[in-house]
């Protein structure tokens, strides 16, 4: 039992560690749109500096985890494309046809469709509590972007459609690489995914021109972005997925808006509003409520219904 309730920690504090990233993440990214840098050159430089770096430790540090059976060399193209390349595309195009508050709460609603599929399966079951942290967190979501004063919720028929693409496709990235995570350490299947992503987004432009668009500072932040808002806390995800069920991830992870609000507060000086601060609220209960489920489960398991 000790064991596991330690795997379990483990898996809670690696995804909220990579939350914490990416929501710090959110404001760095904003002051670099600021400074003229396209966000689909962004996305391109990301996943070749990514996979590069990746791959280049692995080569010095550990050979061995370069290593991909021929047998799923397709599992590694599906999870590049449809949670890589996907995912990027339709979240810059929800963007583009929204705004960026509206992006992230339609691409967090992950959770609502991992717990279909899992239902489906018979992997989750649609509980109570199950339900009520998905409402909880999904709300919050919504009030943290419709307390927002500079743009608050911004829907069109497109920026829907690619925003509930987004979701899904995130959703299948997290489910997806569970199996992989049962057979590949976290790194190796970064590297793969990163490579299929990265050649994917060729296609977009030629990589040597987003990389002479910038220069000086821009080049600090952009591989600070590339370190410490990708590798580093994917790599976080990926590890924490290996202890939690995607349901338990997805929903950890969507503490990434409440700590991106809260450092646009800290960082940029940004108001947060009472509705916002209901909405972050509202997604520490859902969290809460979750983690809070599984505890009460392990005791019912091994003290018996009585104890």
């Amino acid at each position: 039992m000790r064991l596991f309730m330690g795997e379990q920690l483990k898996g809670f504090i690696c995804v909220f560690s990579a939350a914490l990233l990416w929501g710090i993440s959110g404001p760095i990214a904003k002051y670099m749109f600021n400074m003229n840098v396209d966000p689909f050159e962004l996305v391109q430089i990301r996943l070749i500096l990514s996979f590069l770096l990746i791959f280049s430790f692995l080569a010095v540090f550990s050979k061995k985890l370069l290593r991909l059976e021929r047998e799923d060399y397709l599992y590694v193209f599906i999870l590049g494309i449809i949670g890589v390349a996907v995912v990027q595309f339709t979240y810059l195009y929800t963007i583009s046809a929204t705004n960026v508050a509206t992006a992230v709460f339609l691409e967090y609603l992950a959770p609502i469709f991992v717990l279909t599929y899992g239902v489906l399966r018979g992997q989750e079951v649609l509980s109570r509590i199950n339900g009520t942290a998905i409402i909880l967190a999904a709300a919050g979501g919504y009030l943290i972007v419709k307390g927002n004063l500079q743009g608050g919720l911004a829907v069109s028929t497109e920026g829907l459609i690619s925003g509930l693409t987004a979701a899904s496709s995130f959703a299948f990235y997290t489910v997806y690489t569970k199996r992989g995570l049962a057979k590949y350490s976290p790194l190796t299947i970064m590297c793969w995914s990163y490579a299929v992503g990265a050649v994917c987004w060729i296609i977009y432009q030629n990589p040597l021109v987003s990389f002479s668009h910038y220069h000086g500072q821009v080049w600090l932040i952009i591989i600070y972005y590339v370190v410490l808002a990708t590798v580093v806390p994917y790599g976080l995800f990926f590890k924490g997925l290996s202890y939690l069920t995607p349901l338990k991830t997805g929903l950890t992870a969507n503490l990434e808006p409440v700590i991106a609000a809260a450092s646009a507060y800290l960082m940029l000086g940004e108001k947060l509003t009472v509705m916002q601060l209901l909405g972050c609220a509202s997604i520490l209960l859902a969290v809460t409520v979750i983690q809070l489920r599984f505890k009460n489960s392990l005791k019912q398991q091994f003290n018996g219904p009585n104890d």
